[in-house]
């Protein structure tokens, strides 16, 4: 999914270019992403379509950061979110959220990735 704009940032240890679906992790500590968003099935779509919405790390989904939905119609929206804590001990690594199953049509998301500290030693 892409992004297309950055709210509040600061310091260097997170970073996203406007329009990108790639958030950089920077620096090791502990963090937390937090995912919201609506999803719907592509119109074209051959229904009951699967869509599974998960954050990958370095292109591995993340354990407990996946939602899937089975669409009956290409009228159906859903709301989907989850909330991570992700300990980052290699840099840089990435994070994205992608979906799979079948096209769709994502509106309204946000992901907020936040730094909550150092990783304890």
């Amino acid at each position: 999914m892409l992004f297309d704009r950055n709210g509040v940032t600061y310091g260097n240890a997170i970073s996203h270019t406007a329009g990108s679906g790639t958030f950089t992790i920077n620096q090791p500590g502990l963090y937390q992403a937090n995912f919201h968003g609506v999803l719907s099935a592509d119109p074209d779509s051959s229904f009951p379509v699967n869509i599974v919405t998960s954050l990958q790390q370095n292109g591995s989904i993340v354990p407990g950061a996946s939602i899937p939905h089975n669409f009956q119609s290409s009228t159906e929206s859903v709301p989907i979110s989850f909330s991570i804590p992700l300990s980052i001990s290699s840099v840089p690594t990435t994070l994205q959220v992608v979906a799979q199953g079948a096209t769709q049509i994502p509106s309204a998301i946000t992901l907020n990735v936040i730094r909550l500290g150092d990783l304890s030693s």
